[in-house]
């Protein structure tokens, strides 16, 4: 099933990678979507197909809801010219808060980050699991049904930690790629899902990060759910 999905997952993923735009950084920055409008209200840039996801704002979350066609593709971008990367001494962090409804019959909603030069870290989801889409070993099963909380951290953008619930679940690395400087989510494939987003942060910070991690996520904290 993950294997099939691959080939798909390239094609898409790339249409919507490969689009460079977006305001240059070049010291620490946070961008934060909180669920509270819809993203391109906020500053996030649209990929939609025709027809596009059902989306509703509902309690602080956005619902992305891709059931009414398989190639409907519906995410939210930030693109970068140079300064998305950690300078020596800073972690790049990107963190987000998402319960899967249904997602049939392979993995649909998804998140992205692109490096300055190119190198790519793409998770996908599917009901209960996250696979890295360029990384075949990384399979990460979680329960059902719930809220979970997601965070990658790197110092690098070479190597990667993603976090589970605020434990660090696996390790991994970022691909070489051809995609533009960016970071996002929504739905990235094309299959059926139904998707609830909480939140979804990122940005770059200074080390040591662990207390600034801390602060930011109570700057930037909304009512958790389950």
């Amino acid at each position: 099933m993950v294997d099939g999905l691959r080939w798909r997952g390239l094609m898409i993923v790339a249409v919507v990678l490969g689009v460079a735009a977006g305001a240059a950084q070049g010291e620490p920055y946070w961008f934060a979507y909180e669920g509270n409008d819809l993203p391109e209200n906020e500053g996030w840039v649209r990929y939609a197909t025709n027809p596009p996801a059902q989306r509703w704002l509902e309690d602080g979350s956005l619902f992305i809801d891709s059931r009414g066609s398989v190639p409907i593709v519906e995410n939210y971008t930030v693109y970068f010219q140079g300064g998305l990367d950690p300078e020596p001494g800073e972690m790049f962090v990107m963190r987000w808060r998402l319960k899967v409804h249904e997602a049939t019959p392979w993995e649909d909603p998804g998140v992205y980050v692109t490096s300055d030069d190119r190198y790519s870290v793409v998770f996908l989801f599917g009901g209960d699991y996250l696979l890295s889409l360029y990384e075949p070993s990384v399979y990460l099963p979680f329960k059902p049904g719930l809220f979970h909380d997601f965070e990658l951290r790197s110092d690098d953008m070479r190597n990667y930690g993603l976090y589970l619930d605020s434990g660090l679940a696996l390790k991994g690395v970022f691909f070489r790629s051809s995609f533009a400087a960016c970071a996002g989510w929504g739905d990235v494939v094309s299959s059926w899902s139904v998707a609830q987003w909480d939140y979804f942060r990122f940005g770059v910070v200074p080390e040591p990060s662990t207390w600034l991690i801390v602060l930011v996520a109570l700057l930037c904290v909304g009512t958790r759910r389950i």
